[in-house]
């Protein structure tokens, strides 16, 4: 029998274990890449410059947030941001945001915001 986990708890307990795998990470862009099933993980610290991170690392942190968030089209490229535990769509090349330093706001835009974990 299921037990009703209230939503904080989900929420810390993501965020616990991506900080165990990546203790500096405050956001987390997956990249798919197309025709196959991989996807390109690139994580950030709250400097918004990259982390330097093993595959395996981003492999798993991208399980889990992917796990957290089946309904999402993981087709399209996403950042979750940490702090929050809110996934948006990645701002697309071009635009304000998609290199994080760029605006200093990891692309926290209402337009782009998908979901938030425990709602």
């Amino acid at each position: 029998m299921q037990k009703n986990v209230p939503a904080n708890l989900s929420r810390a307990s993501l965020r616990d274990r991506i900080l165990s795998l990546a203790p500096s990470a405050a956001l987390i862009r997956i990249v798919p890449t197309y025709g196959t099933a991989e996807t390109i993980t690139r994580l950030y610290g709250c400097d918004f410059y990259s982390l330097l991170t093993d595959r395996e690392t981003g492999q798993e942190v991208s399980r889990l947030i992917r796990t957290h968030f089946p309904s999402a089209d993981w087709r399209d490229p996403h950042d979750f941001h940490v702090g929050t535990a809110s996934l948006y769509l990645t701002p697309d090349p071009a635009r304000l945001g998609f290199v994080p330093e760029d605006d200093q706001t990891f692309g926290l835009v209402d337009s782009r915001f998908v979901a938030r974990l425990g709602g």
